[in-house]
């Protein structure tokens, strides 16, 4: 056994010591036994220094696990003994005492080298995994944590990771599966980093990273928490996750074990940290379960205030601890770099560039009335317009003038900092940067305003700028004293050096790492990279400065591969981010407190390595020796330069009382208001334009004295709220506006929750709803069909009384073949006619009489058995007379019995005729044709009959059919087979052929009534209270398409799904009042979603009774009394059924019970299915919202001839006002409201008009579904807004006084009402757009045989215009009290029916081109692919778009001058289908051939 791995056997079995808090002493007793190869089972040793028997079984086990996953024999317990631990160990190196030497090292590295490369993270592979090693330092520390809450206070690089991992081990040995231990880190980057770390230990328990990509806003409720948290043990994430998670109550404090903070110095005021920590202090002092607290800091001690210590201690309820028994070890570890202080002159009357002077005038010169900020703020009327117009004026203060003002900030600085050229070079590439980004439209400066772009780009190009001097001669240059001490010190090392510089602006590290590139004596020794930190917000605007452009990462990759050797960068390199260790640390800026001081000296972890820090000749000397002072006197943090508005709103402590839901503990405080408040705005609505960010009006109070004036806020919400919600003001007064603008934001979020907007987590309602429509898994196990053959089983003998129908087998001329009485001990289901399908050319009905009960001892014998082993003992088909079919069968005329009719007549002559069967010598049945007095040619015998007397006798027969389903129509036109028999060895059945028939016909006949059984034994228990009169509707809506019934639910699931929409949107617009439309439109969407009524048909039972398996007969087998009698009834058959099948059950069920009595009926049954709703009839429903809106007979002048448009006069003038006023009509101060819960409503009433005028027409499903969405969608309704116009007179009068009057017309969607500038552009964009176009649109719409999907596409036009036309509607049928006649006239007038009812009598195409194309793509079973991107730009600042598409990888077309990827791709589709209908009619079989002249 070599020295390395008898080291880590030993080093396993102390770390298992250890993690069962066993004493150090007993640890280290086996550690030196396995060392100097002494027995390690002296357990009597072992016992006095108290380790238990149990623990040192375990330890054991645990060695001789590793021994045999080493393949070592025998196992380790048994082998550690002198004998087995040859001399050549002593030659081992085992260095140092805690880790593996350097056998397991590859490359022959020297004890130097491998001291260098296993840090305190050493990690050391093997071909299973990854080990890292605890040292001696680690250990203590690791014992310590066993022993209370610390704080490891160890320096960067010498593995404070590595002690939470241990401490994490034993928390997962010690504590229960319920527990969780989270790791918590300051920075996503760095959680991946622990991740990655903790996973390459930890292997046997489930670790998860959690972050805010995940998507966790949306988690709303414990449910989804507990299931993303189930068997997870561990889980690490950032600060805010986890404070989001307790503060909602998702994740209680209770349920951790071990909380593992990273970075732990960050914890103090109102850090995610320390505010968590609150929530732990409220569980300590109520003595509640709380977890064990592990601090992880490079620096946790760093400042001058003597108290600073106490306070991080005090706030994670933890000491701060540093190794003291193997500190010397630490040190050597921690290798402590040489530090050089290297003083530069500071510039002095340098005068400024002349590019900073034409900079300086253009800045000035800058008119802000042109600014394009300022021109929307001016357009708005509104009260945030005013107020930010306001504010912008006062201080002179855009986005624009803000980014000239840091362009001639920063320059200045970076003369300073870096010379003159370096200032020059700096606003050349900005400019220059900026200009060519405006000019090529690249996504380089994509958030900003095109006209923002455009008035910065039209000033920059004032600014005189020319191209810097080339960098050639240094001495020339105008480059600082401070740039030439730093190239000089960097060419100073003579070896190969590795190293990071320190600066403090992203501005800096662009020109200075440009400047070192080029540097031609820089150049030839360092490959330079740069890395900056970044905005969270991916929305944030690029700044004009910003030069970096390559990855944020890409630098620090190359870095650590080794393609660069000196990285340039901010403070985002000084802590947590896994740097390699470099030789050289220089700091270009000053370091600004202790812990960039340490942690930055930290990066210098090699040997011989240097920290060089650049400090100007006016720096105290003593200031850099004050650092190391407080850090060898473990004084924490640096001292503080807030600026004082800072120091007060830190000051000011808040009195307010925390919002707290007892139900859940979900808490939320002061602090914590804004961003919630601003998170509920952002789910209220998804109309465009409208602008649900909340903004604040402050009021400042002089206060006596002359001292700081006192502020109020009040908070303003969207338009969506009711008008009660609208404005809060805060609760008190406060000295800055930043406290103030808390307190209102938490005033109105309690308000928010007492309104029930919110749920008892805390969080928008909105989330909750949909979290369950959006899961919904594609097959589910439901309970097998409910069969009614056990029931009649039971029944049969147990009657008195019986119940008949006469069965009629009818031809086509009405004649009758046979009839048979059909009799059930349980009334019998009324039957309506069904047809049977004998052949192509051949069908008959099966009609039922009246039912007839008689008492059951005058029941005849029955002849069901003997009818079938008449139609079915050819095929094997042996019935059991003994046994009783559950449909009993007799004729009225004819007496058959089994088994003596078939085949007992011998053939002859003279008594042949069509109505009786031949049959040959198996008993096969045919159908005579001919009596041939002998055979001859042409005519011949089968092969089997070729030794047959030919001068006999024979017969033309045509075969009996082999189909056993005639339930379905037979598919193509087959001819049938005939052949030759001898007479003589045929017999003649002795009954009528039409019994033969009836007998073939059962099984068709039992699966009838079967069906018609359990369609009544629905109606008779789940839908009791609907009180079907038809049974047909009911049979329809519960027959799936696969099983191939005479008719499916497909036509009344279309009308039930519209038909419960529309009682969706009424009952939860009138029973919710307060909920906004995203409120509404979650809530409908949850409770109709596929996912709700699929649930719902296996709750009530519908499952039971829904239709899914084609009849085919073809394993059908008589269905006996007795084998229903012994059948097990309590066992529980499943089978499997589409969720999609299951809820379309209960819409075709809904469209049924509408069909069957009217909306009552319907409200009825979706009672029965969806119970927990607080259902409304309509009439309700319009009745609540009717006294929801302020009764007014008075209409603005305004919307006057609106009214005279629609051709509806209002009773409650209110609701028309409502109806037209967008949500960015801010009326925030009146009684009024927007348009949104109206456009809801409307929503569903125009689909539930356009879904009554399509049913009317006989249309498969497919097509209407097709109608439906050709004649609601938005493109449609906004172009029928733009052309459906009342008439106005204008009147002019000339400069002479002549007045003259013209007529003109208003167009309906002019008529809405709005205040926001962005809206008013993008009507006029499309009215200009469809002035162009309406010419070609209204002759599509008139006379063409295709839907104009591409034209109507291209005009753009904005949804609010559709919405428009909805909320009316939805106006109308509240006022009208739910009648849907003036909804209906309206969608008259304005053209919509009109237009429905010529689509469906000229036949006009409205599947779209997409589908056309993928259709006929698919016949050839070939994959169409659209590629859609962004080229150039066009003069309005729009980007034009561009579609190829390619069918089976070929491009067939290209096309561009798409405003919209919906346009684009409609386009491009409808000409590659022409292209490729245009070959495939060519006989091409729609290959695809040459795309020449096809890129447009």
């Amino acid at each position: 056994m070599t020295a390395g791995s008898r080291a880590r056997k030993c080093l396993l079995f102390s770390s298992i010591c250890l993690a069962n808090n066993i004493s150090r002493q007993a640890a280290s007793y086996v550690y030196q036994r396995v060392k100097f190869r002494v027995p390690v089972h002296d357990t009597e040793k072992l016992y006095n220094l108290g380790l238990p028997k149990t623990r040192i079984a375990f330890g054991f086990a645990s060695l001789d696990a590793m021994a045999m996953h080493e393949g070592s024999s025998p196992p380790l317990s048994a082998s550690l003994s002198p004998d087995s631990l040859s001399d050549d160990d002593d030659n081992s190196s085992i260095a140092p005492e805690s880790y593996e030497g350097p056998s397991s090292i590859s490359g022959g590295q020297s004890e130097t080298e491998v001291d260098e490369t296993l840090s305190g993270d050493t990690q050391i592979q093997d071909s299973d995994s990854v080990v890292i090693h605890a040292r001696e330092y680690q250990l203590e520390m690791f014992e310590e944590s066993l022993k209370r809450n610390i704080i490891v206070a160890m320096e960067t690089g010498t593995g404070k990771t590595q002690v939470a991992v241990l401490r994490i081990q034993a928390e997962l040995a010690k504590s229960g599966t319920d527990k969780i231990i989270w790791f918590l880190a300051p920075t996503v980057a760095l959680c991946q980093q622990q991740l990655n770390v903790l996973k390459s230990q930890i292997r046997a328990v489930q670790i998860k990273l959690l972050i805010g990509e995940d998507g966790i806003e949306t988690w709303s409720d414990v449910r989804t928490w507990d299931e993303f948290l189930k068997n997870v043990r561990v889980v690490v994430s950032t600060y805010q996750v986890l404070l989001e998670a307790v503060v909602h109550a998702f994740v209680r404090l209770d349920r951790l074990s071990l909380l593992v903070f990273d970075e732990a110095h960050h914890c103090r005021g109102k850090h995610p940290g320390s505010l968590i920590m609150d929530r732990y202090r409220e569980n300590k002092t109520a003595g509640l379960p709380v977890p064990s607290i592990l601090g992880l800091s490079a620096s946790p001690i760093m400042s001058s205030k003597l108290d600073t210590l106490e306070d991080i201690e005090r706030t994670l309820d933890a000491v701060c601890k540093s190794p003291t028994i193997h500190r010397e070890e630490l040190r050597s570890i921690a290798n402590q770099p040489n530090m050089h202080c290297v003083s530069y002159s500071l510039p002095s009357g340098v005068p400024i560039t002349s590019t900073m002077e034409s900079l300086s005038r253009v800045y000035c010169s800058l008119d802000i009335y042109q600014d394009p900020y300022i021109i929307r703020r001016m357009a708005d009327p509104s009260e945030r317009g005013r107020v930010e117009l306001m504010n912008a004026l006062k201080k002179r203060s855009t986005y624009v003038t803000k980014q000239m003002q840091s362009l001639w900030r920063r320059s200045g600085e970076i003369q300073h900092e870096l010379g003159s050229w370096a200032a020059d070079y700096y606003i050349f590439t900005a400019i220059t940067q900026f200009l060519d980004s405006v000019q090529e439209n690249d996504q380089w400066f994509r958030e900003w305003a095109f006209e923002e772009k455009q008035y910065l780009a039209n000033a920059l190009k004032t600014v005189q700028i020319s191209t810097p001097r080339p960098f050639t001669d240094t001495n020339e240059t105008n480059i600082s004293k401070k740039v030439m001490v730093l190239v000089r010190e960097l060419l100073r090392p003579v070896d190969e050096t590795v190293g990071i510089v320190f600066v403090r602006e992203v501005s800096t590290v662009a020109i200075l790492s440009h400047i070192l590139s080029i540097h031609p004596l820089i150049k030839e020794r360092f490959r330079i990279g740069t890395m900056v930190g970044t905005s969270n917000y991916s929305g944030k605007k690029r700044e004009l400065g910003a030069l970096v452009r390559a990855s944020n990462t890409q630098g620090l990759e190359d870095f650590r591969d080794g393609r660069i050797n000196l990285l340039i960068g901010t403070s985002v390199l000084e802590e947590g981010i896994d740097v390699p260790a470099c030789n050289m640390v220089v700091c270009f800026d000053e370091t600004p407190n202790l812990k960039a001081f340490i942690q930055r000296r930290g990066r210098a972890r090699m040997r011989e390595s240097k920290l060089i820090l650049l400090v100007s000749d006016e720096t105290p000397p003593d200031k850099v020796d004050g650092w190391m002072v407080l850090e060898e006197e473990m004084k924490k943090r640096y001292e503080d330069e807030m600026r004082e508005l800072v120091e007060l709103e830190d000051s000011e402590m808040s009195d307010v009382e925390p919002l707290y839901v007892p139900e859940t503990g979900a808490r939320l405080d002061f602090d914590q208001a804004k961003s919630h408040l601003e998170h509920f705005c952002r789910k209220l609505s998804i109309q465009q334009y409208a602008d649900l960010r909340p903004y604040y009006i402050f009021k400042e109070t002089e206060t006596p004295n002359k001292g700081p004036p006192q502020i109020s806020a009040t908070v303003v919400l969207p338009m969506s709220l009711p008008p009660d919600l609208r404005r809060m003001e805060s609760s008190g007064v406060w000295s800055t506006e930043k406290n103030a603008s808390k307190d209102a934001a938490f005033q109105a979020y309690v308000a928010i929750y007492k309104a029930g907007l919110l749920n008892d987590n805390l969080l928008p309602l909105k989330d909750e709803f949909l979290q369950e429509a959006q899961s919904r898994i594609g097959v589910a196990e439901v309970r097998e069909r409910w069969s009614p053959w056990t029931h009649v089983a039971h029944a049969w003998g147990q009657q008195l009384e019986l119940y008949q129908r006469r069965l009629r087998l009818v031809d086509r001329q009405g004649g009758v073949l046979c009839e048979f009485d059909a009799s059930l001990p349980v009334p019998f289901p009324e039957l309506a006619s069904f047809e049977l399908f004998w052949d192509a050319s051949t069908s008959w009905k099966v009609e039922a009489g009246e039912m007839r009960v008689i008492p059951a001892h005058e029941l005849q014998a029955d002849q069901s058995l003997a009818l079938v082993d008449l139609a079915w003992q050819h095929r094997l088909l042996k019935v059991n007379d003994n046994a009783r079919l559950v449909l009993h069968l007799r004729s009225s005329t004819r007496d058959i019995q089994s088994q003596q009719y078939a085949g007992l007549k011998t053939v002859d002559k003279a008594c042949l005729a069509d109505t009786g069967l031949i049959r040959d010598s198996q008993g096969h049945p045919y159908f005579l044709k001919a009596w041939l007095p002998s055979l001859h040619p042409p005519l011949r015998a089968a092969r089997m009959l070729e030794e047959e007397q030919v001068d006999l006798p024979w017969l033309v027969l045509e075969k009996w059919p082999r189909r056993r389903d005639f339930l379905h129509a037979v598919k193509g036109d087959t001819k049938p087979t005939q052949c030759n028999w001898p007479a003589h060895l045929c017999r003649m059945d002795d009954t009528h052929i039409s019994n033969v028939y009836f007998g073939a016909f059962i099984p068709a006949i039992i699966h009838m009534i079967e069906i018609y059984l359990v369609a009544r034994e629905l109606c008779n228990t789940l839908l009791k209270d609907v009180g079907f009169s038809d049974i047909n509707l009911v049979l329809t809506a519960i027959s799936a398409p696969n099983a191939d019934e005479e008719t499916n639910y497909q036509r009344l699931e279309f009308l039930g799904d519209s038909i419960l929409k529309l009682f969706t949107a009424a009952t939860v617009t009138a029973n919710y009042p307060h909920y906004p439309e995203g409120y509404l439109d979650a809530l409908k969407t949850n409770i109709v979603s596929n996912t709700r009524l699929y649930r719902a048909t296996v709750e009530t039972g519908l499952d039971r009774f829904i239709l899914k398996d084609k009849f085919t007969a073809t394993k059908w087998k008589p269905l006996y009394v007795e084998s229903f009698l012994k059948a097990n009834a309590d066992e529980e058959k499943k089978r499997e059924i589409g969720t999609k099948t299951l809820a379309d059950v209960v819409e075709a069920l809904i469209g049924a019970a509408y069909l069957d009595g009217g909306m009552p009926k319907a409200l009825t049954c979706i009672r029965i299915f969806l119970p927990e709703v607080e259902w409304r009839g309509l009439d309700s429903a319009c009745g609540a919202l009717s006294s929801q809106t302020p009764m007014s007979s008075r209409l603005p002048d305004v919307l006057v001839p609106l009214e005279k448009l629609i051709g509806y006069s209002f009773r409650n003038k209110n609701l028309l006002v409502e109806a037209a006023t967008h949500s960015s009509f801010g009326l925030v101060n009146s009684a009024g409201s927007c348009m949104e819960r109206l456009e809801f409503l409307g929503d569903a009433v125009l689909d539930s008009i356009i879904v009554s005028a399509i049913w009317e027409h006989d249309l498969e499903p497919r097509d209407m579904h097709l109608l439906r969405t050709a004649t609601v969608n938005a493109d449609l309704l906004g172009f029928i807004g733009m052309e459906w116009t009342v008439p106005q007179v204008v009147t002019e009068v000339s400069k002479e006084g002549i007045t003259t009057e013209t007529q003109t017309s208003i167009p309906f969607w002019k008529f809405m009402r709005h205040i926001s500038p962005d809206m008013g552009a993008a009507q006029r964009a499309a009215e200009e757009r469809h002035a162009a176009e309406r010419e070609e649109i209204l002759d599509a719409l008139q006379h063409s045989k295709t839907y104009p999907f591409v034209r109507l596409a291209h005009l753009h036009i904005p949804k609010f215009f559709s919405d428009f036309f909805e909320s009316v509607l939805g106006a109308v049928w509240v006022d009208s009290g739910g009648a849907m006649e003036p909804c209906a006239a309206i969608a008259e007038k304005a053209g919509i029916l009109p237009y429905l009812r010529r689509i469906v009598a000229d036949g006009v195409d409205v599947l779209h081109p997409k589908n056309h194309l993928g259709i006929l793509a698919g016949k050839s079973l070939k994959t169409v692919k659209y590629h859609t991107e962004v080229r150039g730009t066009v003069e309005d600042g729009t980007r034009e778009l561009f579609c190829r598409i390619e069918v089976a990888g070929e491009v067939v077309v290209e096309v561009g001058g798409g405003v919209s990827y919906e346009e684009i791709e409609a386009k491009a589709a409808d000409m590659a289908y022409k292209i490729l209908k245009e070959k495939e009619r060519e006989g091409r079989n729609g290959e695809v051939g040459s795309t020449d002249g096809l890129i447009q």
